[in-house]
């Protein structure tokens, strides 16, 4: 009966690491999506507002929206390349979490086998 609860909650476990990385993955690159568009509107207002000012002139506000669009793009893409490190991390721990799992159950399922056939060859010895 333990071992059925062991089954359980190591499935309950696989299924909540699973998702916690699938999360962690959703929430990284949402992120980032927003922190990249976020900027672009803003330093368009900033670049903006330094045109009317007279501080720069159009030419120079595109080419300020355009290098730091392009910095935040390149900083969000830096992001998604360690996220990805630590996703292909993550599940390389899964699966040997889960091969050594399948490993014990398959070292139980032989010793049950081998119970099993003690078992019918003591019931079909004659003196027994």
């Amino acid at each position: 009966m333990s071992d059925q609860a062991e089954d359980k909650s190591g499935s309950a476990t696989r299924g909540n690491a699973t998702q916690s990385v699938r999360e962690l993955i959703e929430r990284t690159f949402l992120a980032g999506m927003g922190v990249a568009a976020l900027t672009k509107d803003r330093v368009e207002d900033f670049a903006d507002d330094l045109v009317r000012l007279g501080q720069l002139n159009a030419e120079e506000g595109r080419e300020l929206v355009e290098r730091l669009v392009s910095r935040s793009r390149e900083q969000a893409r830096a992001v998604l390349r360690r996220t990805d490190g630590a996703t292909q991390n993550a599940y390389r721990d899964l699966a040997s979490t889960l091969q050594t799992q399948l490993e014990d159950q398959e070292l139980r399922l032989r010793q049950l086998e081998h119970r099993v056939q003690l078992l019918e060859a003591a019931a079909d010895r004659p003196d027994a």
